[in-house]
């Protein structure tokens, strides 16, 4: 693909993570017997499980625990913003209600020393996805709701280094820090000012990388028409920005496909493809997350027989990991 990403990381191969939760709840919790569930459809262990909590939350010290016992690293994405306020978390709204300029006014720093202190005390290694998507136009955490091309991803970027650095003071040295944007999509302004790099914290401020994408062809729920996306096409430019910023492993925090049929392309070509491309061209891709549910589309690897023995076959490569380090 050339440049940086051509440069390898030490180690080859990929671990294996999931997301899989029914339900729309803000606050998830993590279920031993639907991970294993999982394991059993797939016919592998997973080296990470993910799952969702809000700014009401506190550390989930419980979840973490679980993810321990049945040797799996915690992914949590934090989501900031409040269900009982915002139930939907999407709403249109000016700046001052996002919830950015509390955060750096200090409102939260209880909130956020509690959760620090929490986390410290737990001592595992936890994975911590903050501001996920901020490049894109949905979240009241993103730039394009938080003044756009007037200061949207300077005021992001201050958050974010706000909270790892009270996360530093505490001593919570345990957390690693997933900075996560999302691929191309009909969502995210292409416009100079929502460049990748305008959001970008330093080195110093981030552990990991993060990806999203999805091939959402043909259409979504909400009555949009969507381009076909294979695994390139999701991953391939954000992959090389995300090198150039700096060398840093990289997660796909959420991937997935539809069922869909695009010439001779259906979702079970797409998994065998997205998975060999993975492994050919993506060295910097340490591990990357199923999106394991039927949401706006059915993203689950058993949404046909076809997907799922396509899905089975490629996880047998060996390439794909079942323990690791974060």
């Amino acid at each position: 693909m050339g440049g940086v990403a051509d440069l390898r990381p030490v180690s080859p191969g990929a671990l294996m993570a999931m997301f899989t939760h029914e339900g729309l709840e803000s606050t998830q919790h993590l279920d031993a017997a639907r991970i294993q569930e999982y394991e059993r459809l797939i016919g592998r262990e997973v080296a990470c499980v993910m799952w969702y909590s809000s700014w009401e939350d506190p550390f989930p010290t419980a979840d973490c625990e679980l993810a321990r016992r049945i040797r799996k690293i915690p992914h949590l994405t934090w989501e900031l913003f409040w269900p009982s306020r915002d139930p939907a978390n999407t709403r249109s709204c000016p700046p001052h209600e996002t919830g950015l300029d509390d955060v750096l006014a200090g409102r939260y720093d209880a909130y956020l020393e509690q959760f620090a202190d929490r986390a410290r005390d737990w001592g595992g290694k936890l994975l911590l996805r903050f501001l996920h998507e901020f490049n894109g136009d949905w979240y009241t955490w993103g730039g394009n709701k938080n003044g756009g091309a007037h200061g949207g991803p300077e005021k992001v970027k201050r958050v974010w280094r706000y909270v790892v650095d009270r996360f530093r003071a505490a001593g919570a040295g345990n957390v690693r820090w997933l900075w996560c944007p999302h691929g191309p999509t009909i969502d995210r302004s292409e416009q100079p000012w929502n460049a990748l790099a305008n959001y970008w914290p330093g080195a110093d401020y981030v552990d990991w990388h993060g990806m999203d994408a999805y091939n959402w062809y043909p259409h979504d729920p909400w009555g949009n028409q969507r381009p076909y996306m294979n695994f390139d096409d999701c991953f391939g430019e954000l992959y090389q920005q995300l090198l150039a910023l700096a060398p840093k492993p990289i997660c796909i925090a959420e991937m997935g496909s539809g069922e869909f049929t695009c010439g001779q392309e259906n979702k079970a070509a797409w998994i065998q493809q997205s998975f060999a491309r993975l492994k050919a061209d993506y060295p910097w891709i340490r591990m990357y997350t199923w999106f394991n549910i039927k949401k706006e589309r059915d993203w689950r690897v058993d949404s046909s027989p076809e997907s799922l023995a396509a899905f089975r076959a490629a996880m047998q490569d060996p390439y794909f990991l079942s323990e690791g380090e974060i």
